[in-house]
Order: C-alpha cells, then structure tokens, then sequence
C-alpha cells in the first residue's frame, strides 16, 4: 500500500483524516482571498490604470500605440561580449598606381572595315564542307564493308554446313559399317558354335556308335528278365516318363532346327544370289540336308584317307593292321544318310550345316 507524505499540504484531505468542519475551510479561503487582494492593491498604487467603463460597457485589450508592441512577462535575455585585441592587424597596403603621363588619344572603326563576312566566312565553310564529304565517305566505306564481311560470313557458314552434312554422312556410313561388321562377326560366331557343337555331336556319334552295339544288347537282354508283371510295371513306370521326355525334347529340337534352317535358308537366297544356284528355291528341305550330310561324308572320307596317307609315310604300321583300321569308318559313315531319313536325331546335328555352308559360300 502507498504512503502518504505528511508533508503534502492536501494529505489530510485527501486521506480523510482532516477536520471534517465546512465552515472553517470557507473561513480560511476568504481570508486567503483578502491577503491577495490586499497584496495586488499595495502594488498597484504607483500605477495609473484606466478609469473604469460607463455602465453598460466593457473594456477591451487593445493597444492604442502607434507601433504594436508584444507583451510578455519575461522578454528574452541574451548576453554577449567583447574584447578589443592586445595587438591589431596592419590594413593592408593600397596597389601601387603609377603616375600617368602621355596624353590620351580616340578613333572610331566604322562597320565593315576591319570585318567582312563574305570573305572570312569562306575558310569555315571550306572546313565544314570538306569534313562532311570525309565523313561521308567513312560511312560509305564502312557499309561497304560490313556488306563483304556479311557476305563472307555466308560463305563460310554455307562451307561449314556442308562439311558438317559431309561428317554426317560419312559418321552414318561408318556406323553402318560399324553395325554390318558386327552384324558378321555375329553370324560368324553363330556358325563356328554350330559347326563346333555339331563336330562335338557327331564326335559323340562316333565315340558311342561302337558302344551302344555293345550296351542295347544288355539292356533288351536284361528287359527280357523281367518274368513277373509287377517288376514289369515298375519298370515301365520308370522308364516311360523319361522316355517320353526324351522323345518329345529330341522332337522339339528337330522341329526348331528344321525351322531355323528354312528360315536360313530362304533369307541366304536374298542375301547371296550365288547359293540359289548351287541349292535351287524348288529344292525340299530334307533334300537339301540329304546334300548336305553327303557332302559332308564326303570331306569325313577325304579327311580319313588324308590321315590313313600320313600315318603310312610318318609311323611304321603293317598293311594288314592299316586295312583292318580303316574297314569300319566306310561303314560308320554311309550310316549317316540313313540317320537324317529316319532316326530325328542325327538330323539337329546336321542342320547347323546349313548356315556353315551359307557363310562359307558368303566368304
């Protein structure tokens, strides 16, 4: 809670704590009132004021001076000073202004004898006339030029143009190589897989021809064995699903490699002329394989007897031995024709001939 000053002159009133009393607080507001005008009066007796008005009017405030003069209670104040210096500067010294002697003399130059327009003007129109004709001739110069360098920025750029449509070209013919040769090397590829998978596949032929005369033998002998139904069964039950799916795996890939070689085979005769005079379009396709498998007996015998020539200059082998080597290899190989005729599963192994003999005949 504030305090209240004890010194404030109001605080009795203000607090409620003073004499409740009206009277006495009118009492003292007179009394003040008197002093005041008691103290007005004392000082305004020297002064000589203004009689009062006639009944019925009123005094105004106005200045009846002849300047206007502002009326404040306190005017403004200022202070200043000033202080004359110990030792004061010499004025300076008045130009010296010699004596005049001679006497005086005049003339008068009358319009036209010291000046004449005509003539003087000729020099600057001269000036004027033969830079214009200067200036002229630059710019002349200048469109002139710009137009040459126009004109060789076409050619070059027509230049340019044309060497870049050459690069073109030429980057297209190179990419075209670049897609024929690997288009090549694809087909090459491709038929040095075949040929090497099918000289595996009749390398295996040959390996296992001796050896299947020899195993079909014991297996019919060991089916025959089977005496009872049931072991019968249980055999059929085994080999059945496998043999189907030999079977039908063998026929697929015949199927597919019959395709692949018809469809190489009519591709070739648009792409290399030649070989439709070698294989005719009328020719049937298992004829074709039918040549094909000849003429490869054919190189298998010229092989055969070019090996039966070395081995008789380089190693020491009797007549006899020699003639009983090679008497089974005629047969092996007149096997191969009937191969193709009948049994499907030679005929995969000579189809990849076909695109050996086509990129060979292409080379």
């Amino acid at each position: 809670m504030p305090r209240w000053n004890p010194y404030f002159g109001y605080a009795g009133l203000l607090s409620g704590k003073g004499d409740g009393d009206g009277t006495q607080k009118e009492a003292e507001a007179r009394r003040r009132q008197m002093l005041r005008k008691k103290y007005v009066s004392r000082n305004q007796r020297g002064v000589i004021g203004t009689p009062p008005p006639v009944r019925g009017r009123r005094h105004e405030t106005v200045q009846t001076e002849k300047y206007l003069e502002e009326l404040f209670l306190h005017p403004p104040e200022l202070d200043a000073g000033c202080q004359t210096d110990l030792f004061l500067h010499r004025p300076p010294s008045p130009p010296y202004v010699p004596a005049k002697t001679g006497c005086d003399a005049s003339t008068e130059i009358l319009d036209g004898e010291l000046f004449d327009f005509d003539i003087e003007v000729q020099p600057i129109i001269e000036v004027l006339v033969s830079r214009t004709l200067e200036q002229a001739l630059v710019e002349v110069l200048h469109e002139e030029e710009i137009a040459e360098m126009k004109q060789q920025q076409q050619k070059i750029l027509a230049l340019r143009e044309a060497e870049l449509a050459e690069l073109r070209r030429l980057e297209q013919e190179e990419q075209k190589r670049q897609a024929e040769r690997d288009r090549r090397f694809l087909q090459d590829k491709i038929a040095r897989d075949l040929d090497r998978e099918m000289q595996e596949r009749i390398t295996a032929a040959k390996l296992l021809q001796g050896r299947l005369d020899e195993i079909v033998p014991e297996v019919m002998a060991a089916v025959d064995k089977l005496e009872t139904e049931k072991d019968r069964a249980e055999f059929e039950r085994q080999i059945t699903p496998w043999l189907a799916k030999e079977v039908a795996h063998e026929i697929g890939q015949w199927i597919d490699a019959n395709d692949l070689l018809e469809g190489t085979y009519i591709k070739a005769f648009f792409d290399f002329p030649l070989l439709s005079r070698i294989y005719p379009p009328t020719l049937h396709i298992s004829d074709m394989i039918r040549e094909i498998l000849l003429h490869k007996k054919k190189l298998l015998e010229a092989d055969a007897e070019n090996t039966a020539d070395d081995q008789e200059q380089y190693d020491e082998v009797e007549p006899d031995e020699a003639a009983e080597d090679e008497l089974p290899e005629p047969a092996s190989t007149e096997q191969v024709p009937d191969a193709g005729e009948s049994v499907p599963e030679e005929e995969p192994a000579a189809e990849p001939e076909a695109p050996n003999s086509d990129s060979e005949k292409a080379m």
